[in-house]
């Protein structure tokens, strides 16, 4: 079950690759976060990785409060984390970053719709984030054939359940903050809307236009000299003895298409209402110019 995730606005400028939280006590009950799209794919992720059974311990752990000082990086979710009767020992959850051919198939997909920099810049996730990285191939969330590493100082047997502890309260930040995700997978909110931006610039470069430039020049026969021209100048030339044309061709909606799918749900895309709606006023029109020509 998919739920709505909160706005968080963006601050201007690049972030820094660590960022601190407040750790603590896991407040979210956890069958929200297992409900969660974003939140409940990582759970299940880490659940593959580290074991139920160390799950189980960490969700006692994170709901007991025994998880302190959380960061997350590009790379890295990071936290201090006790067992009882000890103080807490630094554990580090190491997540694969992303490849550049990875990032550049979904900043290719995301450039499509202006709707996905328009959701970064007002700090929201995309309702369709987790679709448009699996139909690119890429998962957003580590998937199971990825590596994730762990480094403590902590006793090597205890090493697993402390990282579930950490995962546990890093779905709960993804339900509050999901955009985090791109950072953990390598890149910034930002860095993601400056390659968004980028594409989309260079697709306008390539003459990505609506409708094809007027060719005029050596389509039309040199005009002849105005001295052998003078006695007939003023008469009109019969529309029969032009040349056949064919209409220009152009992109159907082209403003529509380049605008992306709007952001609003419903029974019915709203592109394809105006597109409709669109059609039915030219064929209006047409017809209305085409009855005062008779």
């Amino acid at each position: 079950m998919t739920r709505s995730m909160d706005r968080k606005p963006i601050a201007s400028g690049t972030r820094p690759l660590r960022r601190a939280g407040r750790g603590g006590k896991l407040r979210l009950p956890p069958d929200q976060l297992q409900e969660h799209s974003l939140a409940g794919t990582w759970l299940d992720a880490m659940s593959h990785h580290l074991g139920d059974e160390a799950m189980e311990w960490g969700l006692e752990a994170a709901q007991s409060g025994r998880v302190r000082s959380m960061e997350l990086g590009s790379g890295f979710v990071s936290a201090s984390v006790s067992e009882e009767g000890e103080s807490g020992r630094r554990l580090t959850l190491s997540v694969p970053m992303l490849d550049d051919d990875s990032w550049l198939k979904v900043v290719e997909a995301m450039a499509a719709e202006a709707v996905y920099t328009a959701r970064f810049m007002e700090g929201e996730f995309p309702p369709n984030l987790l679709q448009l990285f699996l139909s690119c191939n890429v998962d957003l969330v580590p998937g199971r054939d990825e590596v994730v590493g762990i480094r403590t100082n902590a006793p090597s047997g205890s090493a697993r359940r402390r990282a579930a502890s950490v995962a546990w309260l890093m779905a709960e930040r993804l339900v509050v903050e999901p955009l985090a995700i791109l950072q953990v997978r390598g890149k910034t909110v930002e860095e993601v809307v400056y390659r968004i931006r980028q594409r989309r610039s260079i697709r306008l470069s390539e003459g990505s236009v609506a409708h094809p430039p007027l060719r005029l020049q050596g389509e039309l026969e040199p005009p002849a000299p105005l001295s052998e021209s003078i006695d007939h100048f003023w008469r009109s030339s019969s529309l029969d003895q032009l040349p056949p044309r064919s209409p220009a061709q152009h992109i159907p909606h082209a403003l529509l298409r380049r605008l992306g799918s709007a952001p609003m749900d419903g029974k019915f895309p709203l592109a394809g209402l105006l597109a409709t709606i669109y059609d039915q006023i030219g064929d209006t029109s047409r017809r209305l110019l085409e009855g005062e020509r008779d």
